[in-house]
Order: C-alpha cells, then sequence, then structure tokens
C-alpha cells in the first residue's frame, strides 16, 4: 500500500441506510413493526458490529418511505442518544448550557439560548412541530430548534448502548418514555407530547450485554436477539456494501467476486473461531475486504485459504490486513501462527 491508495474518494455508503441489509421475511422487520403498533420500546441486543444501531437508521429511512393514514410520515433519520456511564434521565431530553449563562452577566439573552434539546426532548417537540412549538413564547429561541420539522411528524428514536448507564437510568427512562412529556426547570416549562395518536415514535434501544438491565426494564420492552449471520447472510452483506466501495477502485461489481468472497468467508470463520478474546464482527469482516481488494489479494489465482502459495509480498499484505480484522495481540498472534505468516 502506498500513498497514490488515497487518490480514492471514500464515500459514505457504509452508513448508508438504505445499504443495511434486512431480509424480506426477517422476524427482526416484523418485531419493528410489531413495536410501532403497540408504541413500545425495542430492545436490540447482540454482539458489536452486527448493525444494531444501523438498524434504527434503517428503520427510520424505511419508514420514511411508507405512507398510512394513521400515521404522520416519519423522518428519514433518528434522533440519537449515545448513553454514558455518567448519563441521567435528564440527559436524555435537554441540556442546560449553565457555564455560558453565569458568563451573560448582564442578563441580555434568554434562558432558552441556553438550552440544547437532546434526543428524546426533540422527539417529543417533534410531534407537535416546531410551528406549535414557536407559539409558545417560552420555548422560542431554544438553540437546536431548527433540527425540527415545522409541522407535526412521527420519528424513530434511537438510544444507542443502554446498558453503559446505571440501573436506574434504564427504569427511569421508560417512566419518562410512558409519561411522554418532559419539564425544563430552567425555564419552568413542561413539554407534552402530540395527543393525535397518529404521531407516533418508535424507540430503539440498543444493548451489548455489558451489564445486566433490570427485570422491571426487560418487562416493558419488545426484544430481539441479533444473531451473528449465516455465510449466506455475510455474502449479501458484502454485495450490498461493497458494490458502491468497488465502483470507486475498479469497474467490477462485486458479484463478480462471489467465488472469492466465499473463499475469504471460510478464512474468516477460522479466524473468528482462533480468535478467543475478541472475535471479529461484521463490521470489521467488510474493512477488511476492502483492504483485500486494495492489497490485490482478491484478484484470480490467489487463494488466501493457502498462504503457502502466496508470494513474500503477498503473505506481508495479507498479514497487513489482519490488523483490520484482530484487536487483541493473542488473538493476532494465534491466527498469525495458524496461517504461518510468521515463518
Amino acid at each position: 500500500m502506498s500513498i497514490h491508495n488515497f487518490s480514492i474518494a471514500f464515500g459514505d455508503y457504509d452508513k448508508s441506510a438504505g445499504k443495511y441489509y434486512l431480509p424480506e421475511n426477517s422476524p427482526l422487520k416484523s418485531t419493528i413493526f410489531l413495536a410501532l403498533k403497540l408504541g413500545k420500546p425495542l430492545l436490540i441486543t447482540g454482539e458489536p458490529g452486527t448493525g444494531k444501531t444501523q438498524l434504527a437508521h434503517w428503520a427510520a429511512w424505511y419508514l420514511s418511505n411508507q405512507q398510512h393514514e394513521n400515521i404522520f410520515p416519519f423522518l428519514d433519520k433518528p434522533f440519537t442518544f449515545h448513553t454514558k456511564t455518567s448519563s441521567i434521565g435528564k440527559d436524555l431530553f435537554y441540556q442546560y448550557d449553565a457555564i455560558s449563562h453565569f458568563q451573560d452577566r448582564e442578563g441580555k439573552k434568554h434562558i432558552s439560548e441556553f438550552i440544547n434539546l437532546s434526543a428524546m426532548g426533540l422527539s417529543i417537540c417533534q410531534t407537535l412541530g416546531r410551528n406549535a412549538l414557536n407559539e409558545n413564547n417560552a420555548l422560542k429561541g431554544i438553540r437546536n430548534m431548527d433540527q425540527l420539522q415545522s409541522t407535526a411528524a412521527s420519528s424513530v428514536l434511537l438510544i444507542d448502548e443502554v446498558d453503559k448507564a446505571p440501573r436506574e437510568f434504564a427504569n427511569d427512562l421508560l417512566d419518562e418514555i410512558e409519561n411522554s412529556k418532559f419539564s425544563i426547570k430552567e425555564m419552568d416549562t413542561t413539554i407534552l407530547r402530540n395527543t393525535d395518536r397518529r404521531a407516533r415514535i418508535l424507540v430503539i434501544l440498543t444493548s451489548n450485554n455489558e451489564n445486566a438491565l433490570p427485570e422491571a426494564f426487560l418487562r416493558r420492552c419488545l426484544f430481539y436477539h441479533v444473531p451473528f449471520p449465516s455465510d449466506e447472510e455475510l455474502l449479501e452483506i458484502i454485495f450490498s456494501r461493497i458494490d458502491p466501495f468497488l465502483t470507486e477502485i475498479s469497474s467490477n461489481a462485486a458479484h463478480h467476486f462471489k467465488y472469492r468472497y466465499q473463499k475469504v468467508l471460510e478464512l474468516f470463520r477460522i479466524i473468528r473461531g482462533k480468535s478467543i478474546i475478541k472475535p471479529p464482527s461484521t463490521s470489521e469482516l467488510l474493512d477488511w475486504v476492502k483492504v483485500l481488494h486494495m492489497e490485490e489479494l482478491m484478484v484470480e489465482g490467489i487463494d488466501v485459504l493457502k498462504p503457502e502459495s502466496l508470494t513474500v509480498n503477498q503473505r506481508k499484505s495479507l498479514k497487513l490486513s489482519l490488523y483490520t480484522l484482530i484487536k487483541n495481540a493473542q488473538d493476532l498472534q494465534q491466527v498469525e501462527d495458524f496461517l504461518q505468516l510468521n515463518k
């Protein structure tokens, strides 16, 4: 690899919601619709890198393309809250910039100018729309009010990695979801969700199972565990995600490499089996496939399952590619020894 490779203008297709692979008959899709109909939060679990976060982006994109008289149109992107170990319930709704307010010694600014709505606050406000909110003078001037559409709309709310927060956060969270309102104490005002049931909020929570969630929380959620994809599903994911990448580096389509991808997946399964500390994920597989293309290890006549048949430079390239796939020194040593790449 050389500096010349940087002439490739990598796109944002890895995060394109429309490229998310979800089979038409997937029970996950049915679970999403069930959560929407019941008005219940949907908790998604699965190992890191299996696309849990991207699922919410897909759901927003997919629902925004649907029309139904009983539902206001969905925004095409979710409102997202990234949970931290220090997160508390209020953080879901708004942030108050106390430091800037303190620095406004002459009091020239209205208190609303020090308020930022957070993901759940935005989703509740969006059920009303910016125009309706601006009719309430107390809400004028909120910093990020322009993120809202002018009229009432439905939205997807993603609360990512909810298991990172303290246990109290999860229970408080569901209480707030069910109440569908929040108060901004600094402004002495309460915002109520639109009573028109056509304004929906689809709440999707993700968890990596790092910490156990309270039973009371689990009881009030719908649940779906994302299993690690089968080889057939991984192949479809590669086709979906790698095709746009290939248009930037060659004139070939992903299906042109089907047989070689199958060989790569065989080796990927072996590597996952050898990686005890941190098995590589789907997202890391996609990075690895890109590197194999850039290092010209996907060309005809090269078999990554037989490293002994590779030239010295090809073996170096294969070893280099593993750095995108394996993230632990012990696992890396195991795999390199198995592939005999250190000889």
